[in-house]
């Protein structure tokens, strides 16, 4: 896998993370303003608790993106080694088949004469 896929991914994998974290802090303002009004938690109550849970949230996210890349990492490197041994097969393949062609050509040769 080229350099380019590879940082794609990881640029991928990072702007799902910050997309899910986005969208957890939305959940928790909206989660943290049904709480205020039903409970009647006050505002300063769920301004730490908000702050908390953004926080936590947060830490989730940078282990999350740390997974990710790791796995990716070690992804890549199993299929970089994939790749390397699929090229030596194909290699050894094509070295076999033009020795076949070689000795061909010499028995035609020889047929010849």
């Amino acid at each position: 896998m080229d350099k380019m896929k590879k940082a794609g991914l990881l640029g991928g994998a990072a702007l799902l993370g910050a997309s899910l974290v986005a969208l957890s802090e939305e959940r928790v303002r909206d989660f943290l303003k049904e709480k205020v009004h039903k409970h009647g938690m006050n505002k300063e109550e769920g301004k730490i608790f908000v702050d908390d849970l953004i926080s936590e949230t947060k830490r989730k996210k940078l282990n999350m993106e740390k997974n990710v890349v790791d796995r990716l990492h070690s992804s890549t490197i199993i299929l970089s080694k994939e790749l390397s041994d699929l090229s030596d097969r194909i290699d050894d393949r094509k070295i076999k088949e033009l020795e076949e062609e070689l000795e061909r050509m010499r028995s035609m040769r020889k047929a010849g004469k």
